[in-house]
């Protein structure tokens, strides 16, 4: 893979952060495009659903989420000799 297929790829990747609803009351930072997939997971598991379970009335977290489901599922479907993040630790 050259780095004009490379730099297509990456532009293909699904964006971190989905559309906002009104204003954020917190800082989110969703991992980057160079993140390991392990980064994904852990921002869902370990940040996401606990701020769902605090702030079930917020519109933007479930966009959050949805927007993590995205980017994983695009993921899943680069073959392994294609991807342009970094590796899982």
């Amino acid at each position: 893979m050259d780095a004009a297929e490379k730099a297509e790829l990456y532009l293909r990747h699904p964006d971190e952060e989905p559309e906002i609803v009104g204003g954020l009351p917190y800082l989110i930072h969703p991992p980057s495009r160079l993140a390991p997939t392990a980064s994904w997971l852990r921002f869902r598991d370990k940040t996401l659903l606990p701020a769902m379970a605090r702030r079930p009335d917020d519109p933007n977290l479930p966009r959050f989420l949805a927007q993590v489901e995205t980017v994983l599922a695009w993921r899943a479907t680069i073959p392994a000799e294609q991807r342009f993040w970094k590796a899982d630790p």
